[in-house]
């Protein structure tokens, strides 16, 4: 992996402030991750449809029409939980986008917050148009910690200590950092890269075989670039794949419940293809 960008390696099974503090490294020049077996008793599963091949029609979303929201799933009403967002709409509080903001969580470790996604089957290649903003100011990102929205890919089985997905989006991450952020998770083991960089833009994920690749193009970025590769050997073929939004809204180690989010993610679009090798996912 190349990196221009200053970028914060947290390899870590906790949060720890301290340990956040201590991990910042500079100029880092591999971004690639090679994770554990997930597996073993304490699996939970829910009823979900079967996965659906890229190339198929009906898994992309331009949001330029209301009803489409109903072929989304909602991972928390799947699940039966309460709610993880405050708001979800397409094409209604700005026009031709989902518009998400989500209540204080964030995806980390066994913590859970808003998924919308479809069952995606085998290898892929899913790009958004993203930005992450502050409530009220468009313009402008959140101002509260690890306040991001991105990408998802979900195995769908869970259960305490068995969470396992690999995520990538762009905000508002640590103290003052604006960055794209990558995370694998490994039976709820999370291990996060910050990159810096803008916001909002163009944000892929690749899954090649056993691989999972995650490419950019934020905005004044000439070109995607690949910023984090995990080896992912134990994700089952079918997976949930779809749009994530969190607001830690500290550096601690759980979400600070005792304040709301100050972020609205918009998306633009979210469109699936077919790949058929890892170099499609920086192709033009």
């Amino acid at each position: 992996m190349v990196v221009s960008e200053a970028c914060t390696v947290l390899p870590m099974t906790r949060f720890n402030l301290a340990l956040l503090a201590a991990a910042v490294v500079l100029g880092c020049t591999s971004g690639d991750q090679t994770d554990g077996v997930a597996g073993g008793d304490g699996l939970s599963t829910v009823d979900e449809p079967a996965g659906r091949a890229a190339s198929e029609p009906g898994l992309s979303d331009e949001f330029d029409d209301a009803a489409t929201l109903s072929q989304w799933r909602v991972w928390h009403e799947v699940k039966g939980v309460a709610a993880t967002h405050s708001l979800l709409d397409i094409d209604s509080s700005n026009a031709g986008m989902m518009t998400l903001r989500p209540k204080s969580g964030g995806w980390f470790d066994d913590f859970e917050a808003p998924l919308i996604y479809k069952m995606v089957r085998g290898d892929f290649m899913v790009e958004i148009d993203v930005a992450a903003t502050k409530i009220g100011s468009p313009d402008a990102p959140p101002d509260k910690q690890f306040n991001s929205a991105g990408l998802m890919a979900r195995d769908p089985r869970f259960g305490s200590g068995r969470a396992n997905w690999v995520m990538f989006n762009t905000g508002r991450q640590l103290g003052d950092q604006i960055a794209s952020e990558g995370k694998t998770t490994v039976n709820s083991s999370s291990v996060l890269e910050l990159i810096d960089g803008p916001h909002r833009g163009l944000l892929r994920m690749c899954r090649v075989g056993n691989v999972i690749v995650l490419a950019r193009q934020l905005e004044g970025e000439p070109s995607f670039s690949v910023v984090n590769r995990f080896d992912r050997v134990e994700l089952p073929q079918d997976l949930q794949v779809g749009l994530v939004a969190g607001g830690w809204n500290t550096s601690a180690e759980a979400p600070d419940t005792s304040q709301d989010p100050d972020l609205e993610a918009r998306f633009d679009y979210i469109r699936f293809s077919a790949i058929g090798a890892e170099a499609d996912c920086v192709a033009q």
